[in-house]
């Protein structure tokens, strides 16, 4: 899960939903509403965050979405855990330049970067770390309802004839939120509805000999 560009395929499938249009760049406080696998139609994987602007705190946008796509590595999940493994010990190790090329640091980080970003913002109130869950699925859905601070960009997009405002985020602009007290009111039949664990679209994960200590995921 990381933050990419979108190819023509990612834009018109997030265009889709997307029905708001997307919101002027900002801070804002949120909730997560919902946290989705999805690809496009060329194969690219991604994480859907639903982001809703807090209305229990004086703001531009209130109640209105900000979906988010993280894309993942597209580094087979074996290698990736162990790029990652390599990347950890030579943060650890104090290390300023990385052994791995750079266009696996590149692929490494997507997974990594966002993880941290999510553990540090302290979503979990009992203190849990995402990577304390039995699977993924469990971590992203332990992650809906929890409120957080995000830094968005934005730009223009043009699509089918019409212009709408696209928004991006970098993981280092989650952080914790400034309110941990939320009164949020949700539209009935709106509120977030964490998953029952029909089916894992997390499955498939290849173990590999590197510490669960080690990993922010």
């Amino acid at each position: 899960m990381g933050f990419l560009d979108f190819d023509t395929d990612a834009l018109a499938e997030l265009q889709q939903t997307n029905t708001r249009g997307g919101v002027p760049a900002g801070v804002y406080e949120v909730i997560i509403k919902s946290v989705q696998e999805r690809a496009t139609k060329s194969g690219s994987e991604n994480t859907n965050f639903d982001f809703v602007i807090r209305n229990d705190i004086q703001q531009p946008r209130q109640n209105a979405h900000i979906f988010i796509p993280f894309w993942h590595s597209k580094l087979e999940e074996k290698e990736t855990q162990q790029k990652t493994g390599l990347y950890i010990s030579e943060l650890k190790a104090g290390k300023t330049t990385f052994s791995l090329s750079d266009s696996d640091l590149k692929e490494v980080k997507k997974e990594f970067n966002l993880a941290s970003a999510l553990n540090n913002a302290h979503l979990n109130t009992d203190g849990k770390a995402l990577r304390e869950f039995n699977t993924k699925e469990d971590a992203m859905n332990s992650l809906i309802g929890k409120p957080l601070r995000i830094k968005v960009s934005a730009r223009d997009n043009e699509y089918n004839g019409e212009t709408t405002i696209q928004n991006s985020l970098f993981p280092n602009n989650i952080t914790k939120t400034s309110a941990p007290q939320v009164n949020h009111t949700w539209e009935a039949g709106k509120e977030p509805v964490v998953p029952s664990g029909s089916g894992n679209p997390f499955a498939g994960a290849t173990d590999v000999d590197i510490s669960n200590a080690d990993l922010p995921f």
